[in-house]
């Protein structure tokens, strides 16, 4: 078997960029006047959701203060939007916590008239093997 090398990375033109975009954008049915740089927001962005610093971000993209803010991020510090929702404000990680909790037998009944039934069945382990309620003993 005859490996080949690897392709020499070769720079796009101007109009062949463009095109390609475009093409992409057009398939879908998504119209913008934006072909060229329609990614530098969204990539500014993503990295202003994990905490990158902004000079960073500005180095990145060689854009000044006015651009970058007025163009590629959003109006609201990211900082700010995590400590409002009671996040760390610097973490790149959070926890939410599962919100499962088991309802009361009585407001299941009410919702669902035939669970009486099934429930005691489950309740006494008395389900056939055809039973679309099964009993488990896996618990959160």
């Amino acid at each position: 078997m005859k490996i080949k090398p690897p392709r020499q990375a070769q720079e796009w033109s101007y109009s062949s960029h463009r095109e390609s975009i475009g093409k992409a954008l057009f398939s879908p049915g998504t119209r913008s006047n934006k072909k060229t740089h329609i990614n530098c927001g969204s990539s500014a962005r993503m990295a202003g959701n994990v905490c990158v610093n902004i000079d960073q971000i500005r180095r990145q993209g060689r854009w000044n203060n006015t651009t970058i803010n007025g163009a590629y991020l959003t109006n609201l510090p990211i900082e700010l939007v995590r400590s409002m929702a009671v996040f760390p404000a610097y973490g790149r990680f959070f926890y939410l916590a599962s919100a499962a909790p088991d309802p009361p037998t009585s407001l299941c009944k009410k919702l669902f008239p035939a669970i009486g039934e099934r429930h005691d069945r489950l309740a006494a382990k008395e389900l056939s093997p055809g039973d679309p309620i099964q009993y488990s003993s896996y618990r959160r």
